[in-house]
């Protein structure tokens, strides 16, 4: 590229990580927090534990190469049948449907190995090769119950973790960056500990977000000032109602048709039961998680949605549960909100409350229960949070079923020719698509 190579600055996978999670943290600069970053493995390392106090200066206190979560739960996707460093959610889906009685075996085999060691891990049986180890020793489990071993003792090795470096530095609250930051049902467990005051988990926590981490972590030594950064998830790609008009008078299926809607007209029919793929004028969202703007909507209250979703649209594993957008001012009617935590990201899981059974059946998981919801705060995205109003005014649900918006293994889309092509290839029939609503005739 002839770039001189003193333009070329290298930063370690962890600071960054740690950067990322530190500089658009809510709290930076307000109180002293506590950095964690854990993944399958980055710079010859998989976990590090940092504080950055007050005023913003950063102190890493422990680095490890030997915590092994990630990989353990890489080999076991594969050992499953699914791609490895890509399934590990649905593995992680997965494990709810079993019980203690018939996953303990499975679970015992898990924790003879990794175990904390402070604010480092070590091994009780070290595995030469953690996939064939496993494989040996799981053989004739089922596929349920080796989810559920492997997942119970993640969250049991992590919260045990934390633990100790709560009661090492003092601090309660936490952040965390890095590939297994993105166990929602870890980090519920993690909220939920006595010692742990708030948990910040940032959009996109995994290697997608490192180049940031390290943008920042130039920035600062190059201005030798330490700021916290405003990042808004949406920050992709943005097309105006404009282009997106003359996209559609240009390019639409000569069967097809489209007109100007508004807030109300849409809700109307996801209240009828239609779902609907919305793709936003504004920012395409940063990292694996839809968050409105490149979705599919339907209504919550209907579970038939789900089998019509999976078999037409998502075409996606029958156990996987899908999520939903739920307006801030109505979190505390269906979930069990911990400490006054904004889980804005689908970053962190949630138990229920019965009003949630009621009002978004097909938002939580079929067997716990539990959710992975996105609270939708007008401020971060007004025009959602102004559909999801509408919605609210028709039905009295404050809230929406939201998964992205692509069909199972291809891309969330990105432009309006990506929305077209996967309204063509799936059961799709409404794309509202910045101010305009498309019907898809067949």
């Amino acid at each position: 590229l002839n770039l001189s190579k003193d333009k070329i600055l290298v930063y370690d996978h962890h600071k960054s990580h740690a950067a990322y999670g530190i500089y658009t943290s809510p709290l930076f600069r307000k109180k002293s927090l506590l950095i964690l970053t854990i993944d399958g493995g980055g710079d010859n390392t998989n976990a590090t534990v940092s504080i950055v106090n007050d005023i913003g200066k950063v102190s890493e206190i422990s680095r490890s190469s030997n915590c092994n979560i990630g990989r353990i739960y890489r080999a076991m996707t594969l050992l499953l049948g699914m791609r490895p460093s890509d399934h590990e959610f649905k593995v992680m889906g997965l494990a709810a449907y079993c019980t203690e009685k018939h996953g303990y075996d499975s679970y015992k085999v898990f924790k003879d190995t990794l175990q904390v060691d402070g604010l480092e891990f070590s091994y009780k049986i070290k595995p030469k090769d953690h996939f064939f180890y496993f494989k040996d020793k799981l053989e004739n489990q089922r596929f349920d119950s080796i989810a559920y071993g492997l997942q119970r003792r993640t969250e049991e090795l992590l919260c045990e973790w934390i633990k100790n470096c709560v009661q090492e530095t003092g601090i309660r609250d936490i952040v965390i960056s890095g590939g297994v930051a993105q166990n929602i049902k870890a980090n519920k467990k993690i909220l939920e500990m006595d010692c742990v005051d708030s948990l910040y988990i940032p959009p996109g926590p995994g290697d997608e977000s490192i180049s940031i981490g390290a943008a920042f972590l130039g920035n600062a030594e190059k201005n030798k000032s330490i700021k916290r950064y405003s990042f808004s998830p949406y920050c992709g790609s943005q097309y105006s109602d404009k282009f997106i008009e003359n996209f559609l008078k240009k390019d639409l299926p000569d069967n097809w048709e489209f007109k100007r809607t508004n807030f109300i007209e849409v809700a109307d029919l996801l209240s009828k039961g239609e779902i609907i793929a919305r793709f936003s004028s504004e920012g395409m969202e940063f990292g694996a998680r839809a968050l409105g703007n490149r979705s599919i909507i339907a209504d919550p209250r209907r579970q038939d949605v789900i089998h019509y979703l999976n078999k037409l649209i998502k075409i996606r594993d029958f156990w996987m549960p899908f999520a939903p957008s739920v307006l801030e001012d109505r979190a505390n009617d269906y979930l069990v909100v911990q400490k006054k935590n904004i889980s804005r990201y689908m970053a962190i899981g949630h138990s229920s409350k019965k009003l949630a059974e009621v009002d978004l059946p097909a938002g939580l998981h079929p067997f716990d229960k539990t959710s992975r919801p996105q609270i939708v705060c007008e401020k971060d995205n007004p025009q959602y949070y102004k559909l999801i109003k509408s919605f609210e005014s028709i039905t009295g649900v404050g809230a929406l079923l939201n998964t992205s918006f692509n069909i199972h293994g291809e891309a969330i889309v990105e432009s309006p020719q990506d929305a077209i092509f996967t309204l063509k290839n799936s059961g799709i029939k409404y794309l509202f698509i910045g101010s305009f609503l498309v019907l898809k005739n067949e």
